[in-house]
């Protein structure tokens, strides 16, 4: 029976994202964690201890690690990693790899079929580079993985569509009414300009099948794609469970997403899990303590209220301000998910090939209330987040004015972390409903000159 035809309730899956197949696979191990204690009755002294465990085994995880491990691990979850060259010659000789690769394994194989129908899909440099930078620029495993991903996207869509990129068109009413729920979405990016995909369980729908959510996953993690630069620095997945945001079908299809995510060429570069629920949190810890050093070594779970996440989050460098949620009501705003797919419609009818969007980092931005716009013209925008940036460099502008050097570089850079704080960016318009995000020089500039607007004003 295919993995698609089936649904599991095995919490496991959740961690096969993170590319490792040494998860143990006997069947005392899962059994013991199918039936975790539940926390009912437990003393606060014991949900305390219990809570600390996993902080320990983090620990436990990095000591496992060497020196050099240690420091790489820490570099990729705050997001400071050093990324590979890619120069030309180099590039070009693990394509060949792969090539070879390929012939030696792809006979039979739905990749073979795909060839045979388009062999300019399949052999597209920027299509295969996708799978280069996902596996660390290793050809074998790259190869491994572009024998999966046909056969999630045949098994998906179907041979019709088997060499084409996959538009909001070729999703049916029921996969648009699921993507709509706003279960999967992309709200934002990390502090160091990760792009984070973030899961909240507890929007599925009852009329939702394991069919519409695997085929609105591979379209939301395709779509990330489109960015070179989340192909190169990887991506942050987050699973939220916290308040009314509650997963309702027990892990239902934990499996199925994971097959789905493990074989699109989205690089995972650290795993967050928040929950309120002790149940969870139990079930979490003990799975952590079964993964793999590495592994173990890439995931945080937060544990409390939607403000106590936030703030946990925010020591690796995810804004406070990012996560769809309103705390006085613990609804989630859907306002910018839809905008987003309003902005999808448009740049799929473009009928633009994958291979010419990817080319630009800045694919599709879609502007938020939180955001610094610069307008075409110079105009001022009245956008909220223009308001925040206005008010925050008005009120150090006297300092700034009589400040030394160093002085307004540091008065300067907490402007930039307000905006940042508030899950922000600084975007210049480059026409209609197109948008740059300033790079670290740009936007330094931008403040320097708004400090000067300032007090010429006053």
């Amino acid at each position: 029976m295919s993995a698609f035809n089936q649904s599991f309730n095995d919490p496991l899956s959740c961690f096969a994202i993170c590319n490792e197949k040494s998860l143990p696979q006997n069947a005392p191990v899962r059994q013991q964690l199918l039936n975790l204690p539940q926390a009912d009755g437990m003393s606060n002294a014991d949900l305390i201890h219990k809570n600390k465990e996993v902080d320990d085994l983090l620990c436990q995880a990095l000591n496992g690690l060497t020196f050099e491990e240690r420091q790489e691990q820490q570099e990729i979850l705050h997001g400071v990693e050093a990324t590979i060259a890619e120069e030309a010659g180099f590039i070009e000789a693990l394509l060949q790899e792969l090539d070879g690769h390929l012939r030696n394994i792809k006979s039979r194989s739905v990749y073979e079929m795909a060839e045979s129908m388009d062999p300019g899909y399949v052999s597209a440099r920027a299509f295969r580079v996708m799978f280069l930078r996902r596996n660390r620029y290793g050809s074998k495993a790259a190869a491994d993985q572009m024998l999966k991903f046909f056969e999630v996207k045949l098994e998906l869509f179907g041979k019709s569509k088997l060499v084409k990129d996959i538009a909001i068109d070729d999703l049916d009413e029921d996969d648009i009414a699921c993507l709509k729920t706003g279960w999967i979405q992309l709200p934002g990016k990390d502090r160091s300009g990760r792009q984070i995909s973030l899961n909240l369980p507890g929007l599925r729908g009852d009329n939702m099948t394991l069919q519409n959510e695997l085929r609105v996953r591979y379209y939301t993690l395709m779509s990330m794609l489109e960015s070179e630069e989340t192909q190169i620095r990887g991506m942050i997945p987050m699973v939220y469970t916290v308040g009314d945001i509650k997963d309702r079908f027990g892990g239902r299809g934990y499996l199925e997403n994971t097959r789905v995510a493990k074989a699109i060429p989205t690089r995972v570069a650290a795993v967050h899990i928040c929950t309120d629920d002790i149940n969870e949190n139990l079930c979490y810890q003990c799975i952590i303590k079964i993964l793999p050093l590495k592994v173990r070594a890439n995931f945080r779970l937060h544990y409390g209220s939607h403000t106590e996440c936030r703030y946990q989050l925010a020591s690796y460098g995810i804004p406070q301000g990012f996560l769809p949620i309103d705390l006085s009501t613990n609804q989630v705003s859907l306002q910018r998910h839809l905008k987003w797919i309003g902005d999808r419609i448009i740049v799929d009818k473009s009928d633009r090939p994958l291979s010419s969007v990817i080319a630009s980092p800045n694919a599709l931005i879609t502007p938020t209330e939180n955001d610094v716009l610069l307008l075409i013209g110079g105009n001022r925008s009245k956008n909220l987040g223009n308001q925040r940036f206005r008010a925050v460099v008005k009120g150090m502008s006297q300092a700034y004015e009589t400040g030394s050097k160093e002085t307004r570089k540091d008065l300067a850079a907490c402007v930039i972390h307000s905006v940042h704080d508030c899950a922000g960016r600084f975007l210049k318009q480059r026409g209609l409903g197109i948008w740059e995000e300033l790079n670290k020089d740009q936007i330094r500039k931008t403040v320097t000159q708004a400090f000067r607007n300032s007090y010429r004003r006053r």
